[in-house]
């Protein structure tokens, strides 16, 4: 999310204009109060701006031994 003040979108609004195309929301702000927000038009697949994977870095046992010690105390 990008705050900018109405001056400054009104002078690089083609700049905005195509961060928001990227999918970028943007905040528009007079006298430090939100008034507005510039979005998408078009819903971007949110999965598509993560830039961590995830991995597991333990084996499925070691992942699940946990839970068998949980699983003794109500045996």
């Amino acid at each position: 999310m990008i705050k900018v003040t109405a001056t400054k979108l009104r002078n690089n609004l083609f700049v905005y204009l195509n961060k928001a195309t990227e999918g970028e929301t943007i905040v528009i702000e007079r006298n430090k109060h939100e008034v507005a927000r510039l979005v998408s038009s078009h819903e971007g697949n949110w999965r598509d701006k993560m830039n961590v994977k995830s991995e597991i870095l333990v084996s499925p046992d070691e992942l699940i031994n946990p839970i068998d010690d949980i699983w003794e105390k109500y045996k």
